[in-house]
């Protein structure tokens, strides 16, 4: 069980670094990065306590507050990829078991620090408490998170974060049928109690250590498949650059007609209609999966045939939609938010509204909006 307890601990490790520096930063990477790091440190407790903690009760019987954010911090991450300018910040009330957990663990530790033995009341009190506490906690959350993600499944997420998430949330559910299993066999057999403990927990840190390996892989996949997209738009620019006057590129403007006219009358149409621009989380991958274009050659439509980068195409549909929108308020007589606007055309920041809006139309917002009037 150290074996597998401190190898976890060095997969969560490796993990968070993969996040940490590797990874293009968003709000819901920072929520795998708090995932891993309790994870790295409910082992690392773990195995200081199996180590160098004498007492036997304590190795074996006391529960590690910290398992009480793995189910709300998958929620928090389900939450962030299906619904649009959602803040952590609304649902802080999801770890308010964590820190109600964290308390209890801190008086038992003090308590045996300072009397040199456990109290075995306080001891069991506290086990009995917060084993009903995690197995609520990381029964709930992880079953609203499959929910929430199948109701939305392929429509705002993409399917590798699909798989993440639910792979994710039957780890946590598959621990927490530990707890009822352990309860049982305890009962059945309770001259077992030492193996059966163990075995459970086992068995946990081992599905702890599962998580850390799906999240890699995300992480791993993610680079991946950045990299290929820069490697593709790299390797695409320099027979451009390198042709001379008498060599002419393999693909021409004529070529670009034949090639990718149809394609991208459907692509173009179906971001129109479909208002798909008007998903702030919208990228490459997710714009492939609607139109069911592969995204590599959405990537080549946009550089080679209409030699535009992707956002660039996006952000063009958003800001016409937002200057419907100011024409539209403006004969109506309406109040003007430029902000609210913006959100609702689809960009997800101020600077990045600013910024596009004047780097395509040339003039600021508000600018835009006097000559407008």
């Amino acid at each position: 069980m150290q074996y597998i307890v401190i190898i976890g601990a060095f997969q969560a490790l490796v993990a968070l670094w993969l996040l940490q520096f590797r990874e293009r930063k968003s709000p819901s990477n920072y929520l795998f990065i708090c995932l891993l790091s309790a994870i790295a440190v409910h082992l690392i407790i773990k195995f200081v306590i199996f180590n160098f903690i004498p007492d036997k009760s304590i190795r074996q019987q006391m529960n590690t507050f910290i398992g009480a954010s793995y189910g709300p911090l998958i929620y928090l991450y389900a939450l962030s990829k299906t619904k649009k300018e959602f803040s952590v910040t609304s649902k802080w009330y999801a770890f308010i078991p964590l820190f109600i957990l964290m308390i209890g663990y801190l008086t038992v530790s003090c308590v045996f620090f300072v009397l040199n033995h456990v109290d075995q009341k306080l001891l069991d009190l506290y086990n009995d408490f917060s084993l009903i506490v995690l197995f609520t906690v990381n029964l709930y959350y992880p079953l609203k998170s499959i929910i929430i993600i199948n109701k939305n499944q392929f429509k705002t997420t993409g399917k590798t974060e699909y798989n993440v998430i639910t792979r994710i949330s039957h780890c946590i559910l598959f621990m927490e049928c530990g707890v009822i299993i352990s309860k049982t066999l305890l009962y059945l057999y309770p001259e077992e109690s030492q193996l059966i403990n163990i075995s459970i927990r086992t068995v946990a840190y081992f599905l702890l250590l599962v998580i850390c390996l799906i999240i890699v892989r995300k992480s791993l996949t993610t680079e991946i498949s950045h990299f290929q997209e820069i490697s593709f738009q790299h390797n695409f620019k320099i027979p451009v650059n390198q042709h001379s006057d008498e060599e002419k590129p393999s693909l021409n403007t004529v070529d670009y007609e034949i090639k990718f006219s149809e394609l991208w009358q459907k692509m173009d149409q179906s971001v129109r209609q479909k208002q798909l621009y008007r998903d702030c989380d919208l990228n490459l991958d997710q714009l492939a999966l609607k139109t069911e274009i592969n995204k590599y050659q959405i990537s080549e439509m946009l550089n080679g045939y209409k030699h535009k980068p992707f956002y660039r195409y996006i952000n063009e549909y958003r800001i016409e939609y937002f200057k419907n929108m100011i024409e539209k308020a403006i004969q109506e007589n309406k109040n003007i938010n430029f902000l609210s606007f913006a959100y609702e055309a689809g960009f997800k920041s101020k600077s990045s509204f600013n910024r596009y809006f004047k780097d395509i139309i040339g003039k600021t917002p508000s600018e835009y909006y006097k000559n407008l009037r």
